[in-house]
């Protein structure tokens, strides 16, 4: 009886766990800020801190053989890349990637995704009045569809895109971005549960 009463509880646990949102906040100005709210926690993802490593003494024999080897290069991590992206170009390229993701990759798990606040504005300026009316038809295109495919796959109620040129000699090129969404624990733990077992198949295939 003592067991099952356990069983109970452990399933009450874990029906709760995954009912918890995690609740992530995105600030793109020049540079973006990701936040990640879980409960009463908040995590700064974005921008990246990589954290000081004491160097350590080493001998000049050691030191000539350490040169000699070759050195593989660590690939960066995604909060490392998001943190390398910066202005118009690095936000365009960013909205890009995650249009990508949304329509196959991950398409799964950002049908679970709600996105409560949208809000994306550029300002458009070129060299002339003919550069910024062509910089300004392309920005379109590219920023229209990847948005579209985003909040098409994501619950979505509402987003507010705004692209406006502007002919003054002394503009420049503006970019803001502010978005609030979650996602439930129990789609990443599903969907990350089905994305393990398929490399699993695929190596035990092998």
């Amino acid at each position: 009886m003592i067991a099952l009463y356990i069983l109970i509880v452990l399933a009450l646990l874990i029906t709760l766990l995954c009912l918890i949102k995690l609740r992530f906040e995105a600030v793109y100005h020049e540079n973006l800020t990701l936040k990640l709210k879980v409960l009463f926690f908040e995590f700064t993802l974005v921008p990246y801190k990589k954290k000081k490593k004491r160097k350590k003494k080493v001998p000049e024999k050691k030191k000539e053989n350490t040169d000699t080897k070759t050195k593989k290069e660590k690939k960066p991590s995604l909060a490392k890349k998001l943190s390398d992206k910066k202005g118009v170009d690095g936000l365009i390229s960013m909205l890009s990637e995650v249009a990508k993701l949304a329509g196959a990759t991950l398409k799964g798990i950002f049908t679970n995704i709600v996105i409560e606040r949208f809000d994306l504005s550029f300002t458009v300026v070129g060299e002339d009045a003919a550069d910024t009316a062509l910089k300004y038809g392309k920005l379109c295109g590219v920023v229209y569809s990847a948005v579209a495919v985003i909040c098409g796959t994501a619950k979505c109620s509402e987003y507010n895109v705004n692209v406006v040129p502007d002919f003054d000699d002394e503009a420049k090129m503006q970019v803001f971005a502010d978005a609030q969404f979650y996602i439930r624990v129990y789609y990443v733990l599903k969907y990350g549960l089905k994305a393990a077992l398929k490399l699993l198949f695929i190596r035990y295939k092998r």
